[in-house]
């Protein structure tokens, strides 16, 4: 994204239809991904994967929650004010602020505005 000079505005409705759609499916099958950020985004060929699940967890885990997780750029307002407990909404926050990101070609969220 860095290199590019203009948003990707005819592919935005097909990337994130197609992460929605992971999602989906990941919160069906009772996880979150609790990390998404661009990084966490790989496309080819019109193609989008989420990958890197290291900080994923089961719905079903007991919290207390880490309270670090995700990327500051792209941490949810319960994860930034150190809520032990949260639901896979902290992915659904992620993805609007990624979807921002690629719409803009720049962060919605840049660290100079998050010193929390």
């Amino acid at each position: 994204m860095k290199e590019r000079q203009r948003p990707f505005r005819n592919k935005i409705r097909n990337l994130l239809t197609q992460v929605l759609q992971g999602l989906a499916h990941l919160h069906r099958n009772e996880y979150f991904h609790r990390d998404l950020k661009p990084e966490n985004l790989l496309v080819t060929n019109d193609v989008i994967k989420i990958v890197d699940f290291g900080l994923a967890r089961e719905l079903s885990s007991m919290p207390p929650c880490t309270n670090y997780v995700s990327t500051r750029w792209y941490r949810a307002l319960e994860v930034l004010l150190k809520s032990s407990t949260y639901t896979p909404a902290i992915d659904m926050w992620a993805i609007g602020a990624v979807m921002a990101e690629l719409l803009t070609v720049c962060p919605i969220f840049p660290r100079e505005v998050l010193i929390i």
